[in-house]
């Protein structure tokens, strides 16, 4: 954590060797995330990853412990995932502009973390996806119900049913990224957190377009299917 001159404030995902989201790591980005908006010095804050990689999602030696819970462990209202898209909320509903500083791969629940973020800005050599489905699962940090908020179906899509990454210039194009800069990252997303308003993912509506793809191919299944 560090605010910088300009009152930005600045998290940085730290967990080697691609800053997955540990439970250590999660509970140290709810904690600093929340003294950052507490903080009246703070004017907006920018979250980011160390080294090259952004985040590359779930901690995947954390899996057997909720495996090992067994199927009964939680309630009809409760998840595994519950604390996880809890602190994805938090940072989604802040007071403050949120931008993520994309750095490197943002992958499954990294790109979970920056779509929790109001906006996102890029380096032109980074990827985004979620190939949580190459593991058999789902995304788990709200990523299939934000992504449809930004991004059209065609696009959405193949990424949560093939897994497969795409680039910053498709992402942008896309709206998954607003802006892609070549300059340092968290200069530019600083920049860019300072001058827009808070617009939480969350609160903004799935594409008209999207809706009316998702009914017509509806409408053209089989009564059985």
């Amino acid at each position: 954590i560090n605010v910088r001159p300009d009152g930005v404030g600045v998290l940085t995902l730290c967990n080697p060797p691609v800053n997955s989201l540990a439970t250590t790591l999660m509970e140290s980005l709810e904690a600093n995330f929340q003294k950052l908006v507490s903080d009246p010095a703070v004017k907006a804050i920018v979250v980011t990853g160390e080294g090259n990689f952004f985040c590359g999602g779930a901690e995947i030696s954390e899996f057997g412990k909720l495996t090992a819970k067994g199927p009964d462990a939680y309630g009809p209202d409760e998840s595994p995932v519950g604390s996880l898209t809890a602190i994805f909320d938090k940072v989604d509903a802040s007071p403050k502009t949120v931008v993520a500083a994309i750095n490197g791969m943002a992958l499954g629940g990294g790109l979970e973390v920056a779509l929790a973020c109001h906006y996102r800005i890029a380096l032109p050599t980074v990827s985004v996806g979620l190939p949580e489905v190459t593991l058999g699962l789902l995304p788990g940090g709200e990523g299939t119900q934000r992504i449809p908020r930004v991004a059209p179906l065609e696009v959405f899509l193949p990424m949560l049913l093939t897994g497969a990454p795409v680039n910053a210039a498709k992402a942008n194009k896309a709206g998954i990224i607003d802006a892609v800069v070549k300059s340092n990252v968290v200069d530019e997303a600083a920049r860019f957190a300072l001058k827009m308003p808070p617009n939480p993912v969350s609160k903004r509506p799935v594409l008209a377009a999207t809706r009316f793809k998702a009914l017509g191919g509806a409408l053209e299944m089989t009564l059985n299917q």
